[in-house]
């Protein structure tokens, strides 16, 4: 009997030292549970931190977008008002340019008028010297006819001949020196048209250096085109990282299921021992509660009045990865928002500075319209001027042809002066005076008066040869 006792005492010793080995080795696992669940909980608590700290992220996100939109519409209007205004500028600039080739072509009929005047003065200047060499001729033949010299009259008639000769070698000074201006105003007249080439000139290099300003931009486009595929390139990086981080994330997931198969197999366990684990199993159902509350307490706060997410971990990860989603999402607007903001305004800034260098031109096309009107005005009043003083000559020639033809009544020849020309109606006032020499020594008072009337023809023919020269 004592053998039997001892065997079932030494039975039930061994039997109570593997149970006490048992709950020890639960104990410890109930421990690692509990350190689990700790973890676990403070990942929850991480991840809804996490959570609110996206959510005010998107908000501000949804903020900057909103701010990025109204700015980009800003930046469109300026930029169509811009362009309304270049499209003005540049017909402005054709407008100007037109008048700039009316001028042109302006400026070449009056250079034209210019050198008909000028043939005219010199076939002018070439007649006068011939009339001169045919008056200079004149004088002499009627000195050597009279006999006399015709300088040592002093007849009052010959007087106011003389007199009006000197008015008359006066005013033929005053429109030489007219002449003279008029050359003057031709040589300035030239000098424009110089200015109005060298105009010209300018122009068309400063549209050669715009074509070459449109070549830079096109480069500058090219490399802009460069830097947004490396952008692109480094974006396909990020996203690869971002995909390295969701197969760990996922890993995760796997060991916190097995983690989670683990509890189970503990939990059979527990209820097998529930005799000597009752404790362990309520401190277990209530911390399955908190696991579950705080499940519930995340999904609340992933949840939105579009979308409600369960409380359980595949809808709670789901939910954050498309939160992250939509993250990346709202990131990657932001940027191209940004980026589109930064190349309106670089456009803007072009924009402004193409529309600054094409007003300049229009003020400097302006201000040379100015300068070429004033000169075409300038150009007509001498023009004009040229043509009064040619009228007045035909009108002073006019004049000496009906003095001539008073001249001829006066001495019978009226009827020899109606065929022949101005020309020979001076040979025959010169052979008249050689007939009223040779009467002179009939007569002394017939000399007397010829010799005065000779005087007095000399001198009108000396009138009429200025006149005619004018």
């Amino acid at each position: 009997m004592e053998g039997e006792d001892v065997d079932v005492t030494t039975s039930l010793r061994s039997e109570v030292a593997a149970l006490q080995y048992k709950r020890d080795r639960l104990t410890e696992e109930v421990n690692e549970m509990k350190g689990h669940l700790r973890a676990r909980d403070q990942r929850c608590m991480e991840l809804q931190i996490e959570t609110d700290h996206l959510r005010e992220q998107s908000a501000r996100q949804n903020a900057i977008i909103s701010s990025l939109k109204k700015r980009v519409h800003e930046l469109e209007e300026r930029e169509r008002e811009l362009h309304a205004a270049q499209s003005r500028g540049e017909i402005a600039l054709q407008t100007l340019q037109r008048d700039s080739r009316y001028n042109e072509d302006k400026a070449k009929d009056l250079e034209k008028k210019l050198r008909s005047l000028e043939v005219d003065l010199s076939a002018e200047e070439q007649k006068k010297e011939a009339a001169k060499i045919a008056f200079q001729d004149l004088v002499r033949r009627l000195s050597v006819a009279l006999g006399t010299d015709i300088s040592d009259s002093a007849h009052l008639s010959a007087e106011a001949l003389v007199h009006k000769a000197s008015e008359l070698v006066q005013e033929t000074s005053r429109l030489r020196n007219r002449a003279l201006n008029i050359q003057d105003n031709l040589a300035t007249c030239e000098l424009d048209v110089r200015t109005l080439r060298e105009t010209l000139d300018r122009s068309m290099a400063d549209k050669e250096c715009l074509q070459r300003q449109s070549a830079g931009q096109l480069l500058e486009l090219d490399r802009l085109r460069q830097e947004k595929d490396a952008l692109e390139m480094q974006n396909r990086v990020a996203d690869r990282e971002i995909i390295d981080l969701r197969e760990k994330l996922s890993s995760a997931t796997r060991n916190l299921g097995s983690a989670s198969g683990n509890v189970a197999q503990l939990e059979a366990a527990v209820c097998q021992l529930r005799d000597d684990l009752k404790i362990f199993e309520e401190k277990y159902d209530h911390l399955h509660h908190e696991h579950r509350s705080a499940l519930e307490s995340i999904a609340l706060v992933l949840s939105s009045p579009v979308r409600f997410v369960d409380p359980l971990e595949e809808s709670i990860k789901d939910r954050i990865r498309d939160i992250l989603a939509e993250n990346r999402d709202r990131i990657s607007q932001v940027e191209a928002l940004k980026e589109k903001l930064v190349h309106e305004s670089q456009q803007l800034n072009r924009h402004i500075a193409l529309f600054e260098q094409a007003n300049e031109r229009v003020r400097a096309l302006e201000e040379d319209k100015g300068l070429l009107e004033h000169r075409l005005h300038k150009i007509d009043s001498d023009l004009n001027a040229c043509e009064l003083s040619r009228e007045g000559l035909k009108r002073d020639k006019g004049t000496f042809l009906t003095f001539l033809e008073r001249l001829a009544r006066a001495l019978n020849m009226d009827e020899i002066s109606q065929d022949v020309g101005a020309d020979l109606h001076t040979e025959s006032l010169l052979l008249r005076a050689e007939q009223l020499a040779r009467l002179e020594s009939d007569k002394l008072v017939d000399k007397v008066y010829i010799f005065c009337f000779s005087s007095e023809k000399c001198s009108v023919l000396w009138f009429i040869e200025v006149n005619f020269l004018m």
